[in-house]
């Protein structure tokens, strides 16, 4: 009974902080993680962090990750390939570095921790720039395409370092060398799906138009997705990796253009309403309130990432041809819900204590926070050009 009254808590909590966060153009999840911090014991305390939760965490994380590769798709990865390596570079590696820097040698930081400290919060967010994609009317673009797939790519980076660092048994060049080959495999069977998507499509899918046949794709869907969770996590690598990887491998090839949009609708019905509210309140209420000195911290890296971010952008502005350089630098500068789930993940392995995971949601948090301001102004000069 307590841990129904603790999601019936986070859950209330979760959506109406995120609901009151979207209506000032602030990310949902920021809204989401506040609420759990605001429930945790670094405000008020009234629930805590429990070993039921961490499961619900688990399971809510696989959705969030299988829908993410499900609105990805391989094309994104592939299409735009040197324009992504540019732009991770600017967007991410840089900033990420200089913070990782800071950390191991201003604050002390042992390697592990710095690198995971400054992915975390440097880490740009697909669910998040997709959205801000959508919503300038830029999917359909070249600019937007490859900022897409730009992020897509850092996104992929990120949790290879992360598996990478995570696991200590096992070299980590023979973690990289894994999770490449995996990749190759999954990137060969997409090649042979599209390939014969006509002919599965017809003598598969099609005998599944019944309402009991698309809840058989459905369920297929969810096994596929926990098989390649589970080879990952056999392998000693994060179980997340797979759940994304699956996830590109389903697009309208396969399943045909009316399932597929049946497939998105439910599971991003599902997954926003439930999962991400309930996963991202979870990993607020983990937050524990940092001294003075960590703080300082927070402070540094955010300012240092910022500043580096921006820099290195200019430096590859040439590759976007028709975005203004202050929307390209608040699109890529986005952050949020990947590098939560970094810092969830590092925590659970004991890669991270709960200092340092804390750090890492604040100052995920007040970047998210900045962000609008730099959208904002996007948005008066786009209502200025179509006046």
């Amino acid at each position: 009974m307590e841990i129904i009254l603790a999601i019936l808590a986070l859950l209330s909590f979760a959506l109406i902080l995120g609901s009151i966060a979207e209506r000032f153009g602030i990310p949902t999840v920021v809204g989401n993680i506040i609420s759990g911090i605001i429930l945790g014991p670094a405000v008020f305390g009234l629930l805590n962090y429990s070993s039921g939760l961490s499961g619900i965490s688990e399971i809510a994380l696989f959705f969030i990750m299988l829908l993410v590769g499900i609105e990805a798709t391989t094309q994104l990865l592939t299409k735009h390939i040197r324009s992504a390596v540019v732009l991770s570079a600017s967007s991410f590696i840089l900033p990420a570095s200089i913070m990782m820097l800071i950390a191991a040698f201003v604050f002390h930081l042992n390697t592990a921790q710095a690198i995971i400290t400054s992915i975390a919060i440097g880490v740009p967010s697909i669910s998040i720039i997709s959205v801000l994609v959508m919503r300038y009317d830029l999917l359909g673009t070249e600019d937007g395409a490859r900022i897409v797939s730009s992020v897509v790519l850092t996104d992929v980076i990120a949790f290879m370092v992360l598996a990478a660092i995570g696991v200590s048994s096992v070299p980590i060049y023979i973690v990289i060398i894994s999770v490449l080959a995996f990749i190759l495999v999954l990137l060969a069977i997409d090649r042979m799906i599209r390939y014969h998507a006509a002919f599965i499509r017809k003598r598969l899918i099609s005998k599944y138009r019944t309402r009991g046949g698309e809840e058989l794709i459905f369920a297929g869907i969810i096994l596929m997705g926990l098989i390649g969770s589970a080879v990952l996590q056999i392998a000693g690598i994060t179980y997340v990796l797979g759940a994304f990887f699956v996830g590109l491998l389903i697009h309208d090839a396969i399943v045909g253009k009316r399932i597929y949009g049946i497939l998105k609708r439910t599971f991003s019905r599902i997954t926003n309403s439930f999962f991400i509210p309930i996963f991202f309140s979870i990993a607020g209420l983990q937050v524990v309130r940092p001294s003075d000195y960590l703080w300082l911290m927070v402070v540094l890296i955010i300012v240092s990432g910022s500043i580096g971010g921006i820099l290195s952008y200019l430096a590859g502005s040439k590759l976007l041809k028709k975005l203004r350089p202050v929307t390209a630098v608040a699109l890529l500068g986005s952050r949020g819900a990947v590098g939560i789930i970094i810092a969830n993940i590092a925590l659970l392995q004991g890669d991270i204590n709960t200092d340092l995971y804390s750090i890492i949601i604040l100052g995920t948090v007040i970047l998210s926070l900045v962000l609008p301001a730099l959208m904002g102004g996007e948005d008066s000069a786009m209502r200025r050009r179509s006046r």
